[in-house]
């Protein structure tokens, strides 16, 4: 039997950080889709794209051939598609939720874009660093993920909506942000390998970016 990664319940995960403004984007996209080609033969099942809308993919050959071969989705698409391997380019929370549960099972890369860090993410989803081959590290101080990991018991199954478990988020990681110990799309990033929803991430995102 597979062993699945205990939160994101996928078979393997890599990105492609972006950290560097001079790299191409079809550099990045086909890093990506050299990998998710190679999870693809070994898992039997044809990759899926998803990104953020149908124009994200539009001029980069190696991701138009991934959508031509197994379909492209997006948060607002109709279509439906089995799971399988999939890979995300420059999600958002909600278009990476989408990716997770369509890679449930099987494999997810994912290009990252600065609007929405995925270093954290990364780093607790056990996903490969695809520019130099590294395991992904975080940068979040142990005693600060205690505090997140609190926040996500408490509230994280609801997505923090009610005003008991954004007070206590906030009771609990305000002063981690306030002291720069903590930045809200870290927490966002983080909260979204623990399983918690797009909707949920982006409520911590904004509560806590109105703490700090």
């Amino acid at each position: 039997m597979v062993e699945l990664h205990p939160t994101t319940h996928v078979r393997a995960a890599a990105w492609v950080p972006d950290d560097d403004p001079e790299r191409p984007w079809d550099e990045a996209a086909e890093l990506a889709a050299d990998w998710i080609w190679e999870r693809s033969k070994i898992e039997g099942v044809t990759p899926l794209l998803v990104t953020n809308t149908f124009q994200n993919a539009v001029g980069i050959s190696c991701l138009g051939e991934i959508a031509r071969e197994g379909g492209q989705a997006t948060p607002q698409g109709k279509q439906r598609f089995d799971c399988g391997p999939v890979l995300a380019y420059v999600p958002d929370e909600r278009s990476l939720k989408l990716a997770l549960d369509l890679a449930r099972g099987h494999s997810l890369a994912v290009v990252e874009t600065v609007s929405f860090p995925l270093a954290e993410w990364a780093a607790d989803a056990g996903a490969i660093n695809l520019l130099d081959g590294s395991a992904s590290t975080s940068s979040i101080p142990d005693d600060v993920k205690a505090d997140l990991d609190h926040a996500v018991f408490f509230g994280g199954n609801n997505g923090w909506t009610g005003q008991h478990e954004k007070q206590h988020a906030r009771n609990h990681l305000a002063r981690h942000v306030q002291s720069g110990r903590l930045a809200p799309e870290q927490a966002a990033s983080y909260v979204m390998a623990r399983g918690v929803s797009d909707k949920g991430a982006k409520r911590m995102r904004l509560l806590l970016e109105k703490v700090g």
